[in-house]
């Protein structure tokens, strides 16, 4: 049975022109979270037991980066995003195949985003790191793992 590799999957960033994407290079770590919330359908007759239903489902992209700079168009305009005071979503790719991720097939996760977290780490005798954190701001447009 063939096995998936992650380094074939790489995160994409919108540019400033709208659908077209670019690299954030330098990355290391990517993963996506898709937890679900849940809320109460018990009444009075269900205690001691509270009986749950699922509800909405939260997407949250976590990103980890050693910055290959200059990169203008990928991880420096991510940060630029993120640290505005504008809170407009930002277009958001991973697509498979390495940094070629030129045809349709090779995006796997689209949607547009919002950042909720970036770090830094700054430790010694190792490269300077980022870690960004990054939720769902639509429905993704796709999700799948090819």
């Amino acid at each position: 049975m063939a096995k998936k590799l992650g380094n074939d999957y790489r995160p994409w960033i919108e540019s400033a022109v709208a659908g077209t994407y670019n690299e954030i290079k330098g990355n290391t770590t990517l993963s996506i979270s898709r937890s679900g919330s849940t809320f109460s359908i018990g009444t009075k007759s269900d205690f001691p037991v509270d009986p749950q239903a699922p509800g909405s489902r939260g997407h949250s992209i976590s990103l980890g980066v050693i910055p290959d700079l200059p990169d203008a168009d990928g991880y420096e305009r991510l940060m630029t995003l993120a640290r505005s005071s504008s809170v407009a979503a930002i277009g958001f790719q991973i697509r498979k195949g390495g940094s070629s991720g030129v045809t349709p097939g090779d995006v796997v996760y689209e949607c547009d985003v919002y950042v909720t977290q970036d770090d830094n780490d700054l430790n010694q005798n190792s490269p300077v790191g980022a870690s960004v954190t990054l939720v769902a701001g639509a429905v993704p447009t796709i999700d799948e793992l090819a």
